[in-house]
């Protein structure tokens, strides 16, 4: 008779989603009471010197937005700030499905594959978010 072996989980795929999802859940919690806090953030120095946005323009008010469930409004101020927290649930669900199902943590050279695939897609991502906020940001 043969024995089933149990699955072996590896928490290879919670670590980075989970610590990612943390950090986001954060950023949610201080955007939600940034009214409280004593601190503003600066002007933009980038968009005083060149007169376009930065990449992070609108971010603040995007988070804020956010937390208060305001997905659209958030979207309008900064679409990098929502697809960054969509992004980082969808990690965790990713990690948690691949963890559970006892899947095998990838070679090195995949990571590294995977990596850089990864690198040129959000760099794709935000060079056309920086298109839209240079012409679209409220």
């Amino acid at each position: 008779m043969d024995e089933v072996l149990p699955r072996v989980r590896h928490t290879f795929w919670l670590v980075g989603p989970l610590v990612t999802f943390a950090a986001v859940v954060a950023l949610l919690i201080v955007a939600r009471s940034y009214d409280q806090l004593p601190l503003r953030p600066p002007e933009c120095s980038f968009r005083k010197v060149a007169g376009i946005p930065c990449l992070g323009c609108g971010g603040t008010r995007a988070a804020r937005a956010l937390a208060e469930g305001k997905i659209v409004e958030a979207t309008r101020f900064n679409p990098a700030v929502v697809m960054g927290v969509l992004g980082s649930v969808a990690w965790v669900a990713a990690g948690w499905t691949r963890y559970h199902r006892g899947a095998i943590p990838p070679s090195i050279t995949e990571q590294n594959r995977r990596l850089k695939r990864n690198l040129v897609i959000a760099g794709g991502m935000l060079s056309l978010n920086w298109i839209y906020l240079i012409f679209c940001l409220p």
